[in-house]
């Protein structure tokens, strides 16, 4: 089976590759360089890049962005990457909506061409993923290390461990080569707000500074200016399937790999 993994290049993708090179014939379509692997490099909002690709059986389609060309990547982009087969595994969001950021609404328009375009598909909404390397608890700490003050702002989640995604996009596998269509939110065991977020990395790390509420009016400054931007609108939990790696108990077992 011939697999076009999109993205593989990232966070997500290294997992999921981790789990796929060695069963699958996988193909990567990537703007950067993974020596040992076939890969065809360009752009997904460019279609004559896609269509270098060929046929392929399954896409996987890891590719996003926090900041920057929101509907060429996760709407343009999507829609060439379903000339390429008939069944997809397509990683959106969590907060995909109709309304709200153009990060949630491109999520939710590519969401909807996958659902009209592909015979079989899963579509997965992971929440905010952790892990070594990342960029959620890895820029929390930075906060943490950073300032005379511990910043905190209003604001729930539920961080969800990158392994167990993969884990949940390479099981789809099965499921789209059957025809089935689905649609799966993802979160960790427990919520967090902010605040306790912040306290419990000031835990583990042994940083003992007073906290400081940040008012939204300064986070939205910060998010136009930032490469992370903070979407006041996604620091919310929704209705998700909970996976079973805890941020807590990961983030400790891995202590010295976040240093």
């Amino acid at each position: 089976m011939k697999i076009l993994l999109v993205g593989g290049s990232g966070f997500l993708g290294k997992h999921v590759l981790s789990l796929i090179k060695d069963e699958f014939n996988v193909i990567l379509f990537s703007r950067k360089a993974l020596d040992g692997f076939n890969i065809i490099y360009g752009d997904i909002r460019r279609e004559s890049d896609v269509k270098r690709v060929g046929k392929v059986d399954i896409v996987i389609n890891l590719a996003g962005v926090l900041k920057g060309d929101y509907f060429g990547v996760h709407v343009k982009g999507v829609r060439n990457l379903l000339t390429l087969a008939p069944r997809i595994i397509h990683v959106s969001a969590l907060w995909s909506s109709p309304t709200g950021n153009q990060y949630q609404v491109s999520k939710w328009e590519g969401e909807r061409l996958v659902m009209k375009f592909a015979e079989s598909y899963f579509i997965v909404r992971p929440s905010v993923m952790f892990g070594i390397s990342d960029r959620f608890i890895t820029r929390l700490l930075k906060y943490v290390r950073r300032f005379t003050f511990i910043p905190w702002f209003d604001g729930k989640v539920s961080p969800v461990f990158v392994g167990d995604v993969a884990e949940v996009i390479v099981n789809a596998i099965d499921s789209v080569k059957k025809g089935d269509k689905q649609i799966k939110s993802i979160c960790g065991p427990r919520d967090f707000t902010i605040k306790e977020l912040m306290k419990l990395l000031a835990d583990i790390f042994g940083i003992k500074k007073r906290f400081l509420k940040i008012p939204k009016t300064l986070l939205h400054i910060y998010s136009r200016f930032s490469d992370f931007p903070l979407f006041t609108e996604m620091l919310k939990t929704k209705e998700c399937e909970r996976l079973k790696t805890d941020v807590e108990d990961y983030v400790r077992r891995h202590v010295h790999e976040f240093t």
